[in-house]
């Protein structure tokens, strides 16, 4: 997340950055009051929609959040060891899977559907992006029960009602399916570590890389043509078709496309359909998305606003199942948009 720092010159730029963290910024009072701004903004809309604020803890035992957070996640947050009992803890990376933990716990009696909405920094260390920062000041809200296309939609356009609150209008939402892509990573004999690699890979759009793993691991060469092909599958409405005639007689491939079309034609009858697009190479590595993923992007901006998706099992990984959806904005890129 870019964050704003009000640095009066350049001799002072380089001092203050020599006395900071990489990837940290202090907020000054024009940025803070951005960042303020918008945050309230947000917040207002949420709970409009009827979502309740929660402030998660900075800090979690790894032991157990690691049950929702998955390799990635796991290497790139920052561990210390507790003073008080000696256990590992790790400063906050996500704040779904804590939400995940909070409701597994009871801490929401047995209410659903459960709308909730924070915001709180992450912290993350991303070795393959060195000049990002590793503070992202984020903004979101988790919709915890209905397993529906419906749910899915309502978040999308939650999303929308924010930006337009902010005074965004000329915004795209691209909409993916990650079940689709699992489907057919199912179909050939590899170990889930091959499965996380070449998520990993088709997240990053990188072919070369996906072949190379799909080679390696002899999937089939059919099969390793329908999966490169997957990276590719953007555009409108009909990439859902052309999808559906790569999956052919698959019915578990055909059934998550089915849910895409129920959402793209749910915002289409609200009137968002110009602003939606279809992208089902858009796969997350982050292990806990089972479905709907969609991704949030501003004209001219050059980078992804925020995004969120489906994670049917996340909560699981803590107790009981419960289907549930989300998103979140990144509030440094926003307030920037907004400055």
């Amino acid at each position: 997340m870019p964050s704003t720092v009000v640095i009066q010159d350049d001799e002072m730029e380089t001092a203050a950055r020599s006395q900071t963290p990489p990837g940290m910024a202090a907020m000054l009072p024009p940025a803070a009051a951005q960042k303020r701004r918008a945050e309230d903004l947000i917040l207002s809309v949420l709970q409009k929609w009827g979502f309740q604020e929660v402030v998660p803890p900075a800090f979690e035992y790894l032991d157990v959040l690691s049950r929702g957070l998955g390799g990635d996640l796991i290497e790139k947050g920052y561990k210390v060891l507790d003073r008080w009992n000696g256990r590992d803890l790790i400063l906050r990376p996500d704040v779904t899977p804590q939400i995940a933990r909070m409701v597994a716990m009871g801490m929401f009696a047995d209410v659903r559907p459960l709308r909730l909405c924070y915001s709180a920094p992450v912290y993350r260390y991303d070795p393959d992006h060195a000049g990002r920062n590793r503070e992202i000041f984020q903004i979101g809200a988790e919709l915890i029960g209905p397993e529906s296309a419906t749910a899915d939609a309502e978040m999308i356009v939650v999303a929308m009602a924010c930006l337009r609150e902010l005074g965004l209008e000329r915004f795209t939402v691209t909409i993916g399916q990650g079940e689709f892509f699992n489907t057919l990573l199912s179909k050939a004999l590899i170990s889930d570590t091959t499965k996380w690699q070449l998520r990993c890979a088709a997240a990053k759009k990188n072919l070369t890389r996906l072949q190379e793993i799909l080679s390696g691991a002899k999937v089939e060469e059919a099969l390793t043509e329908i999966i490169l092909a997957v990276p590719n599958l953007f555009g409108h409405e009909h990439v859902i078709d052309e999808a559906a005639s790569l999956a052919g007689h698959w019915d578990d491939s055909l059934a998550a496309l089915d849910w895409i079309r129920e959402v793209h034609g749910l915002l289409a009858k609200e009137g968002h359909g110009e602003h939606v697009l279809v992208d089902l190479g858009e796969i997350r590595a982050f292990d806990y998305y089972t479905g709907l993923v969609f991704n949030i992007f501003i004209e001219g901006s050059g980078w992804e606003l925020g995004g969120g998706g489906r994670y049917d099992h996340l909560v699981g990984c803590f107790g009981s199942e419960c289907p549930s959806t989300g998103f979140a904005f990144d509030l440094g890129r926003l307030f920037r948009l907004l400055g």
